[in-house]
């Protein structure tokens, strides 16, 4: 899939460094993600039925934070993860993709480059 890097809300950073999301991915997905997201707006909807792990809701001070499915991916060549959030208002063609390190930085991206999305 090709896709086209886009500019986020600025609020996955908030989410990715919960306590209740942080463990679950160091367990289930074996890192901890850099605190933001690379949204990435494929030419087709990410295929939903493909192979995901599951990142359980939690309350957190009586607040609920909503489970997400994780799916494997490659961008670029780099190994990561598109996230796809049980509350969230995106589009299926808009990925939000986590990675260990600032993907922006370590593929040199900025708002509108080209990107490689395959399934992995």
């Amino acid at each position: 899939m090709h896709g086209k890097v886009i500019a986020g809300v600025g609020q996955a950073g908030y989410f990715l460094s919960r306590d209740g999301y942080r463990q679950q991915f160091l367990d289930r997905l074996g890192f901890i993600p850099f605190p933001g997201t690379l949204n990435v707006l494929l030419d087709q909807p990410f295929p939903a039925s493909a192979p995901s792990v599951t990142i359980l809701g939690f309350y957190e001070k009586e607040k609920s934070f909503g489970a997400c499915q994780c799916y494997r991916i490659r961008i670029n060549g780099l190994d990561a993860m598109a996230i796809r959030p049980e509350k969230s208002i995106h589009p299926p063609e808009l990925i939000e993709v986590i990675a260990p390190l600032n993907l922006r930085r370590a593929l040199n991206l900025k708002d509108g480059d080209s990107v490689e999305v395959a399934s992995s």
